[in-house]
């Protein structure tokens, strides 16, 4: 029986949900904005009309209109997140460690980057430093894998290739909410954290639009193909019951140059376009149901140059950079790119069984297919693909419903359910060599498997309550239940050991309970001070622990590299919500009987390794306002981790590609003059050399700092602005580059040099 019947046939919590679901009188219910207000769409201080008041306080309301004014004040000055508990709460009263980004910071460090994977990673806490490519393999939070959501979406496939933050434009961002450690709120895939990212809300006009342009440029090495350029157009109106949001981008990234002048070979960042859209559709049929349908596209083309990594510095002795060569146009049958399709429709109800009912019903698609890839020659069995291209074809729908409901003006319960299936096949694409060799085209001459194909089914029930002890006292808990369902097919793979090699399939079932609690004390408003204990619980990547580091003659209904994993999380800190200052100082640590570590072997390559693991990490921010003028702060963050890899009660150092050195970030912004604005901006990488001194990894991490420097000035009904990203010209290697050895050396690539953006921006 699959998870979907157990869930309608035999759980009472679900019925009730799914009555409430298609009960009379639907088609007059609403989601104002489009907006899942429990996935961390919407916030009180977006569209303040949301915030509706209970339909028996509206006439107090109204009588009060003075004590109301004073209220809104103190609400626009509150910093409100959604995706820590998934109901509207002030970061005083998350028992976590959170950070929100807001639309502010986005578009500055849009200035520098359109990569999403960059911006986090500079201003993040507890995640990896910028890659610089677009991937999350390097981009770990505190250590394990965070779950990424756009409104509420799931964008993690079971087993993909790291793209999973590069499903949307920055431009149609709202605010991003990154929950630090665990979590057993959200299920599989938050061992890390949640990444939750929110688009763009609607405006309080009659109609609105904005309009942008930019145009970037290294200038280490200024040539035709080095500018790159984008352009920005959207629209948005509302009126009494209605709202619209449409927005369209568009952005080239050329040829990039490290500080040295060189051309840095393709790396999913440099030689790239991207389009993407955003639409969005929300009405209100009454005060209290309100109904949306947001729909986003993005498009990332991967074949914008001829240029390819050179893999003859394979053959010089010692450490190289990579270098680029130029092999002349190439044709693709296949383009190599990447395409997401997200559809995410939702309906609120403020009193549904006295209760704020909450549902989503959603839909993603990812579609990818890189560039190609040229093993002739290297000793691989001659049955195995000699020039190919991998792909991904990953779709996921899910539905979730939650009910909030208030017992008394102190206490509350947050309960519901998740159902998700996931379709995942990665793909290669056997290409025609005689073809390539006569007139350089990329034919497909064969689709193979690179990983066995697998269906994944997934439910989640959970409770939450949060109880206000006093003013000074909150206590929240509960806890989760999650079940997977794995079907795996018998597949041939296309690299294998013999030509005659199945894959044998079979199916896979695990389920688990995950609890979390957490404590607030406030001896002062503006201060909290918290501790918490959560659970995160996931699944491996199936396609590949069942697919390349499986025996044939093994079952994958019971070996361990198949097994789910739990994690325990403790988390102590303080937090600080001043006028003119915000702080926050936390610790943690975590640990997993069965933890899925990464490790480079000796020869470059990646291999996963399942044994007991433990992280844990110090991580303190400031922000401080000393006048109308300044603005300064920053970050440190710290985390380290070990596992058991021969279950021995020996610990050794986990690998750099899970546990980055410490990083330091700090800013200084001046209003300068009237309507101008100059921001400085540090980042500080450390070193690390444990897991190459314990064997773990075959290579060593060396530190770097980079400097940028943001100017701005209001510019007519506009505003130009002008960044410098790399402003000291440092020559230097990602940390992402820096893993890279022996035959993956082709991928140690330069960061950029300095590099100027401007552009103009104007919304009327």
């Amino acid at each position: 029986m699959t998870i979907l019947n157990k869930l309608v046939s035999h759980n009472l919590l679900a019925s009730l949900i799914l009555a409430s679901i298609i009960q009379p009188g639907l088609a007059n219910d609403s989601l104002a904005e489009g907006l899942w207000l429990t996935s961390g769409d919407i916030t009180v201080t977006d569209i303040p009309t949301l915030a509706q008041a209970p339909a028996e306080d509206t006439q107090e309301i109204e009588e009060e209109s003075e004590e109301g004014e004073e209220e809104e004040e103190e609400e626009d000055t509150l910093r409100i997140v959604v995706t820590a508990t998934r109901t509207e709460e002030s970061v005083l009263d998350v028992p976590r460690s959170v950070t929100v980004i807001d639309r502010e910071q986005i578009q500055q460090q849009r200035q520098f980057t359109n990569n999403l994977p960059d911006i986090l990673g500079q201003l993040v806490p507890g995640l990896g430093p910028p890659t610089l490519q677009s991937s999350t393999r390097n981009l770990s939070l505190r250590g394990r894998s965070a779950l990424i959501l756009i409104d509420g979406v799931p964008q993690n496939p079971n087993s993909g290739f790291n793209t999973e933050l590069n499903h949307i434009d920055p431009d149609v961002i709202e605010r991003i909410e990154i929950v630090r450690g665990p979590s057993a709120v959200y299920g599989d895939g938050a061992t890390g954290g949640i990444i939750n990212i929110i688009t763009r809300a609607a405006t309080d006009k009659p109609v609105a639009y904005e309009f942008e342009v930019n145009t970037s440029v290294g200038l280490t090495s200024i040539e035709d193909d080095s500018f790159g350029y984008g352009i920005q157009i959207g629209a948005a109106g509302s009126d009494e019951r209605s709202n619209i949001r449409a927005m369209l981008s568009y952005d080239v990234t050329n040829a990039q140059f490290d500080a040295d002048g060189d051309r840095i070979p393709f790396n999913r960042s440099a030689d790239t376009d991207r389009l993407g859209f955003l639409a969005k559709l929300g009405h209100e049929f009454t005060d209290q149901q309100r109904i949306g349908l947001t729909y986003s596209f993005y498009n990332e083309n991967l074949a914008n140059t001829s240029f390819i990594s050179d893999r003859s510095i394979l053959e010089i002795p010692g450490l190289q950079k990579a270098r680029a060569i130029d092999i002349t146009n190439i044709e693709y049958e296949e383009e190599p790119e990447l395409t997401t399709h997200v559809a995410n429709l939702t309906y609120t109800h403020d009193n549904l069984l006295s209760s704020q009912f909450d549902t989503q019903l959603y839909f993603r698609d990812t579609e990818l297919a890189q560039r190609f890839s040229d093993i002739r020659g290297r000793g691989r069995p001659l049955f195995n693909p000699q020039l190919f291209q991998t792909a991904l074809d990953s779709s996921e729908w899910g539905a979730r419903a939650q009910f909030d409901t208030s017992f008394s003006d102190s206490f509350s319960l947050l309960w519901g359910a998740d159902y998700g299936q996931e379709d995942n096949e990665r793909l290669v694409l056997v290409l025609d060599v005689p073809t390539f060799e006569a007139t350089n085209t990329l034919n497909v001459a064969d689709v193979a498997n690179q990983t066995p194909t697998y269906d994944l089914e997934t439910l989640g029930l959970f409770a939450q309550a949060t109880w206000d002890i006093s003013d000074q006292w909150q206590l929240s808990g509960g806890l989760r239940y999650d079940e997977f369902d794995v079907s795996v097919k018998d597949t041939v793979l296309a690299f294998r050991r013999n030509a005659d090699d199945i894959r044998r399939g079979g199916d896979i079932s695990a389920d688990d309970v995950s609890f979390n609690a957490g404590l607030i004390y406030k001896p002062v408003p503006e201060i909290g001070l918290f501790a918490s204990f959560s659970q995160g619980f996931s699944i491996p990547d199936i396609g590949l622990s069942a697919g390349t580091r499986l025996p044939t003659d093994v079952d994958i209904s019971t070996d361990v590299e198949l097994s789910p994993q739990q994690v325990d999380n403790f988390e102590v800190g303080v937090r600080a919500e001043l006028e003119q200052v915000q702080a926050s100082l936390s610790g943690f640590y975590n640990e997993s009987s069965l933890g899925t570590n990464l490790q480079v072997g000796p020869d470059g390559f990646t291999d996963v390794v399942r044994a007991p693991q433990r992280n844990y990490g110090v991580e303190a921010t400031l922000d401080w306002q000393p006048s109308d003028l300044w603005r300064l702060g920053g970050y440190f963050s710290w985390n380290e981790g070990e596992s058991d890899n021969n279950d021995d009660g020996d610990f050794l150092a986990l690998s750099g590609l899970q546990v980055q050195p410490y990083k330091v970030g700090v800013y200084l912004e001046n209003d300068t003059a009237p309507g101008w604005t100059n921001r400085l901006q540090l980042l500080g990488v450390g070193g690390r050399d444990r897991a190459f001194d314990d064997g773990v990894d075959a290579f060593d991490i060396d530190g770097y700092v980079t400097l940028d420097l943001l100017s701005s000035i209001q510019l007519g009904d506009g505003q130009l602005t002008v960044g410098v990203q790399n402003l000291l010209n440092n020559q230097y290697l990602p940390l992402s580059s820096q893993e890279r050895v022996r035959g993956t050396e082709d991928r140690r690539f330069a960061a950029p040099g300095i590099n100027l953006n401007i552009g103009y921006s104007i919304e009327f």
